[in-house]
């Protein structure tokens, strides 16, 4: 019996024993730092914090931008819920816009909308995000919020590395964006985050806060900190270990080649499964870093699904609509076909396999799977 592809598995490069063995052994407890200098680096920008999550990262931007209660912030309804989440905990108001139905991302003429409609002081931002690693058209979203005065987080978990008109995401023009390196995973094997702020204000503001909203605070060399110190606001406990940080540097040292294989295994996808029937391809652009290869399949998707998972293939969806949620749904009175644009495109797709650690192998077993399913689909 075949083993089972799974959707996705965390990958082991080749420094990464090394990096958590120099932490084990106190031989090196700067890995934080070294993470931070990397990004910097690589994205060209001043200022990088490493979290201990990407949602950490999303809050602790919302933090630092001090949001309050009764502020409104603009996302996408087709978003991972610790989007909405974090604006809810301050107890502010997330305004949900439908998306386009190519790329999935949030559809820039209903953002200008929901803009206009919302128009106060207590409109505050707009959360992007990049399905799929696919770019939104920032200069435009750009515009929009210097015309409107709100700032601009993007929630880049799906697009760490990629670039827009020749820079790097966290050096483009956002206020605030914010990287995982387990993006959207429950018991992963690590969790860590990046948060980039274009200004060094709210770069300290964002620090601050990371740990306890604590000043004048130094640590040793295991992470005692001095007794001498002063809180000066309430903050969270959100820094990032030296084992994570390990580990997420040996990912990040890693990460032109492993875009680069995600790239060989979606040319594989777009080869072996064009043409064939109920399975609609993505446009994969030269230069996506390919986060996830979602496909749309024209009817009976969930079937489909099962179908594949009979065959020994887990895939996922990306994602479930928010205004399909009970929580979301209830809060504030949200119709099945309030945002059918989202609803249209959740019925049809679904994301195959697509990590570094596949080899061609298992991809052309997918491609063979799916080819499988589809000629028996109805």
């Amino acid at each position: 019996m075949q083993s089972t592809i799974e959707f996705f598995k965390p990958s082991i490069q080749e420094n990464t024993q090394k990096y958590i063995d120099d932490v084990l052994s106190f031989s090196d407890n700067r890995k934080v730092e070294k993470l931070e200098n990397a990004v910097k680096k690589l994205i060209g920008c001043d200022n990088a914090l490493a979290t201990t999550s990407g949602t950490a990262g999303l809050h602790l931007a919302m933090c630092a931008l001090d949001f309050k209660r009764g502020d409104k912030v603009i996302c996408s309804i087709n978003v991972f819920p610790s989007v909405p989440q974090a604006v809810r905990h301050f107890d502010a108001e997330p305004i949900f816009v439908d998306i386009e139905d190519k790329e999935y991302n949030l559809d820039l003429r209903a953002l200008e909308t929901a803009l206009e409609k919302n128009k106060s002081k207590k409109l505050k931002a707009i959360i992007l995000n990049h399905m799929a690693g696919n770019i939104v058209d920032l200069d435009a979203v750009y515009e929009l919020a210097s015309r409107y005065k709100v700032k601009v987080i993007e929630d880049a978990s799906n697009a760490m590395g990629a670039k827009y008109k020749g820079n790097y995401i966290g050096n483009t023009g956002a206020d605030i964006t914010v990287f995982s390196f387990a993006p959207h995973l429950c018991n992963s094997t690590v969790n860590g985050g990046v948060l980039i702020c274009k200004d060094k204000a709210t770069h300290e503001r964002a620090e601050l806060l990371a740990f306890h909203g604590m000043q004048n605070r130094h640590c040793d060399a295991f992470g005692s900190v001095n007794y001498i110190y002063d809180v000066v606001d309430i903050g969270w406990k959100y820094d990032l270990s030296q084992i994570e940080a390990a580990y997420c540097l040996a990912e990040f040292e890693a990460l032109e080649a492993s875009i680069a294989r995600r790239r060989e295994i979606a040319k594989i996808y777009s080869e072996e499964l064009a043409g064939v029937d109920h399975v609609n391809l993505p446009e994969i652009s030269d230069d996506s870093v390919v986060s996830q290869y979602i496909v749309e399949i024209d009817k009976n998707r969930d079937h489909f699904v099962g179908q594949l998972k009979n065959e020994g293939v887990n895939i996922s969806v990306h994602y479930m609509p928010l205004h399909l949620t009970e929580y979301y749904k209830q809060k504030y009175s949200m119709k099945v076909f309030d945002y059918s644009v989202a609803l249209g495109c959740f019925q049809r797709v679904m994301s195959l396999p697509m990590y570094a650690a596949l080899t061609d192998a298992e991809v052309k077993r997918v491609c063979e799977a799916i080819k499988k399913v589809a000629n028996a689909h109805v």
